[in-house]
């Protein structure tokens, strides 16, 4: 009999862990007719089958890229791969994992992967739901920043990001929002206004006085560095302190740490200090039975202080736990542990940096590219170019 398998969520890590979950042959077009033929697996994704490729929605501001050109339909490529694909949303996971809850119905599974985005901790700081935007809330918030932003012809604009650190991880969207603070520089120059405006850059997970390779590139495009500071709230027109000074602002673009979603967080599953699903080092949730998760919604075992949720962080950490659940259905015990790594493009349009780190001190691709060059720009959109295209037709 075939092994019920559920996965919850259609973003990256449910992308990879499928991908690591079924071997894939040399040409694609052999795995739609074998895995019709036989498989040995039952696989059901449960999501609203819309993909986004979010690490591309800070270029918004630029013009390069926009809603229709990194948003796909993602019920094609699981349909390649024989994979039951359920529009609707969960509500509950019940019995250590073994029935999930949606709006419509009730699913039971012999292996459970949960791969939901994260929810943000609009709460830390009041006014961050009414007052900013975000690029991490999807395209159409990112679009809508950028209406105001044409309609204004001089004025001040705030950048900023606060992290979630009560699981010793960077839980949250730094690099976006350096990134965005760039790309802001780079687009009003092109179009002529730049002096008409102020960039503040502001984290209170930054130190004051903190200095670095982004650190530079920021004082190089003249953005205002408020490195420690963090507002008592966002109000209408700017930002207000713990002792009342009011600080003006025309735009505000902020994102607040992340954790899992509530919904997750009322259910059987255990949930760590920070707020996420508690997993251990092979991807597992712990103390339940054939249940693993990886993404934004999980934590990390024992990791540097460091690690990211990201993307990449999201491929690592899915392909270890789709290693593990495979050993798991077949009697075995999980082996598979995944490495710590930061590695991403900071792309600023007229320069680019690869930002790295990872806990065996291996480079990025061997080296072969360089951590400071404008082509790494040209790199960057190759890498999403090839996975869009890996998406829409493999």
């Amino acid at each position: 009999m075939k092994k019920k398998i559920i996965i919850i969520g259609n973003g990256f890590a449910s992308l990879f862990f499928v991908g690591y979950f079924l071997s894939l042959p040399i040409l694609p077009v052999f795995a739609f007719f074998l895995r019709r033929i036989y498989s040995r697996y039952d696989i059901t994704v449960i999501g609203n089958g819309r993909f986004v490729y979010f690490p591309a929605i800070p270029e918004f501001i630029i013009g390069k890229k926009n809603k229709d050109s990194i948003t796909l339909d993602i019920r094609p490529w699981l349909w390649r791969r024989n994979i039951r694909f359920i529009n609707d949303r969960v509500v509950d996971i019940q019995d250590g994992g073994r029935t999930v809850l949606t709006t419509q119905g009730r699913y039971t599974n012999d292996a459970l992967f949960i791969g939901t985005g994260p929810a943000f901790r609009l709460e830390d700081i009041p006014g961050t739901g009414t007052h900013t935007f975000s690029p991490c809330g999807g395209p159409d918030e990112m679009n809508a920043f950028m209406q105001k932003l044409e309609n204004l012809r001089e004025g001040i604009i705030y950048v900023g990001f606060k992290l979630n650190k009560r699981d010793g991880f960077v839980a949250g969207r730094g690099g976006q929002m350096y990134e965005c603070a760039c790309l802001l520089d780079y687009a009003l120059k092109e179009k002529n206004r730049r002096d008409k405006f102020e960039i503040h850059l502001f984290s209170p997970d930054i130190e004051p006085g903190e200095t670095g390779a982004i650190t530079d590139r920021l004082l190089e495009r003249g953005i205002i560095l408020d490195y420690g500071y963090e507002p008592a709230e966002f109000v209408e027109g700017g930002l207000r302190d713990a002792d009342g000074t009011f600080r003006k602002a025309d735009l505000v673009l902020f994102t607040p740490g992340i954790m899992a979603s509530e919904w997750l967080r009322q259910s059987c599953l255990p949930i760590s200090v920070g707020g996420h699903i508690d997993i251990d080092k092979f991807g597992r949730v712990k103390g339940l039975e054939n249940v693993f998760a990886a993404g934004d919604c999980s934590n990390h075992e024992n990791p540097p202080p460091w690690v990211p949720h990201q993307a990449h962080m999201a491929q690592l950490r899915s392909q270890a736990a789709a290693k593990n659940m495979r050993a798991t259905l077949n009697g075995q015990e999980p082996s598979h542990t995944y490495r710590f790594e930061l590695s991403c493009i900071l792309n600023m349009e007229n320069d680019a940096m690869w930002l790295h780190a990872a806990s065996d001190d291996k480079p990025p691709f061997w080296n072969i590219f360089p951590r400071h060059s404008r082509k790494l720009v040209t790199v960057k959109d190759m890498f999403e170019r090839l996975y869009l295209f890996y998406l829409r037709h493999l």
